[in-house]
């Protein structure tokens, strides 16, 4: 093939979107390219189709949607880290880990064929407010997909590195950027400083369940509501008319980012509905969608305790902010025309490659690009489960504030709650509020056969430490023995040893289809 490019030993970045997905590498030029995939488009549907013992991804399995959507796995982004979800397709229980696995597998196949190399080296990114179960989930779906996964980096980060580099020697002084960042599935916004020798996130703050199909829900719920008032039916009654108005909705959405009003015309089971749709009353239907962006954004500017006058760009990222209520939206509140001048559906892949590149380039040939430092927060609270002396309670103490800068180290003394107490405990929680409700519980060492005199009040040092690679680190010493335990945090209640044996083993038998 004549555009087939010839590359010893790439590495790629990836953008593992809800609903699309992009592969990027850098080329021998130093110049970052999106790859295809095999059908020649520069993203690939996040869909899993299974259907008679094997696997399709892509435009393929979303076209199945119309007949078969029983069998299509979608969204699975959004359940990443829960160990209770599972699609259920002809018997078989798909976690979210393994449908991802198979968008990555397909990525790989179709970036293995258009480069003419083999592929095992990836940066995957995820939205900036992923918890660690979440994470590890992502690293869990590369790793059944055969991939070494050599960081997994937030997705507004890579965003600014594909603003700021091929910029970056052009800045004079520091520049700040929110960026805005709507996916199909989730939100992210951050603020990131860059001057010439550094991209630093100040502050970022999301919502891993707020995204484009959230405004194509509305719309389909309008779409059915006419349906019922015209032809008294309801296509959200059956899978395949939900399917129907999902598909259509989004049509429809994408018809009124570019135009004021829609006639809609559309046919269902011989019923012909016969309407129009102007783009404010979209916006009004969404509107508390809406809010709930500038919500996070007017929380994000506070969190940074920055003023607007003192932030120089917005960059819209993500193929939602196409809506023009969300530019709109951010100029209002800030005064800044957003920069839509990166491709948005692009730019994080193209981060993630940039990146990428310089991973191969320090650990595998001891070279060294010109390349900024970077430096992340954490977007969750991390700290201990603990009990409340005077009312016995549990409760949480933070230990390292979200949105403190990465990598981040913090000791702090706790005492034994009661006489002759067998051993201690520590709990490790993310997120949740300063008492710890609706934290998340990611990991727990302990210290046993403690001595059997110990008094109540007996000092329990706990030093945690968070690397810039997401890895958190944890110690539990007492002073008074010597005693100690330390872990690094794995994910909690996610797959086993075994369950990825037994999922590989699905994955070998089941392969992608051609």
């Amino acid at each position: 093939m004549k555009d087939k490019i010839t590359i010893t030993d790439p590495i790629v970045g990836i953008d593992l979107g809800t609903t699309r997905s992009v592969v990027a590498h850098v080329d021998f030029m130093g110049d970052v390219k999106t790859v295809p995939n095999r059908e020649g488009e520069l993203t690939t549907a996040s869909a899993v189709l299974f259907d008679d013992g094997s696997v399709t991804v892509g435009k393929e399995a979303l076209k199945a949607l119309a007949v078969m959507p029983s069998q299509v796995a979608m969204y699975a982004k959004r359940e990443m880290g829960s160990p209770t979800f599972s699609k259920k397709i002809n018997g078989q229980s798909y976690p979210p880990e393994m449908i991802q696995s198979f968008v990555l597998a397909k990525l790989r196949r179709d970036a293995e064929q258009k480069l003419g190399c083999e592929i095992s080296k990836v940066v995957i990114t995820v939205p900036a407010y992923f918890n660690e179960p979440k994470r590890r989930a992502t690293m869990d779906a590369g790793l059944l997909a055969g991939l070494d996964v050599r960081a997994v980096i937030n997705e507004p980060t890579a965003a600014a590195i594909a603003f700021g580099v091929d910029r970056i020697s052009r800045i004079v002084g520091e520049q700040t950027t929110l960026v805005f960042d709507l996916g199909g599935g989730t939100l992210d916004v951050s603020i990131v400083k860059v001057d010439g020798k550094k991209i630093q996130t100040i502050a970022t703050d999301g919502n891993a369940m707020l995204g484009g199909i959230d405004w194509d829900k509305c719309l389909a719920r309008w779409l059915d509501a006419q349906f019922s008032v015209q032809h008294s039916i309801k296509p959200s009654e059956s899978e395949l008319g939900q399917e129907f108005l999902r598909r259509e909705a989004e049509e429809l959405k994408h018809s009124l980012s570019s135009r004021s009003k829609v006639n809609v015309r559309l046919t269902y089971q011989g019923k012909i509905l016969k309407t129009e749709i102007k783009r404010d009353e979209f916006e009004e239907m969404t509107a508390h969608l809406l809010d709930r962006c500038r919500f996070t954004v007017r929380k994000v500017v506070k969190d940074s305790r920055l003023e607007w006058i003192e932030i120089d760009r917005i960059l819209l990222v993500g193929g939602s902010t196409r809506m023009p209520m969300i530019p709109e939206m951010l100029q209002k509140e800030s005064s800044i025309e957003p920069d839509a001048s990166v491709s948005a559906d692009e730019v994080v892949a193209h981060g993630a490659a940039i990146y990428a590149s310089t991973l191969l380039e320090s650990t595998d040939t001891g070279g060294q690009l010109d390349f900024p430092e970077i430096t992340d927060v954490n977007a969750h609270h991390l700290g201990v489960l603990g009990v409340d002396k005077k009312t016995g309670r549990r409760i949480g103490h933070v230990m390292i504030p979200r949105n403190t800068p990465l990598p981040a180290s913090k000791v702090t003394r706790f005492e034994t709650i009661r006489d002759r107490q067998p051993s201690v405990a520590v709990e490790v929680i993310e997120g949740g509020n300063s008492t710890g409700l609706n934290a998340t519980s990611i990991g727990r060492c302990v210290i046993d056969n403690l001595p059997k005199n110990l008094p109540a009040g007996t000092p329990v040092d706990v030093a945690f430490r968070y690397d810039t690679d997401g890895l958190i680190h944890i110690e539990a010493i007492m002073p008074t023995t010597g005693q100690r335990t330390e872990m690094t945090i794995d994910r909690v209640g996610g797959l086993t040893n075994d369950d990825k044996d037994k999922l590989t083993n699905i994955l070998e038998e089941l392969g992608l289809d051609d």
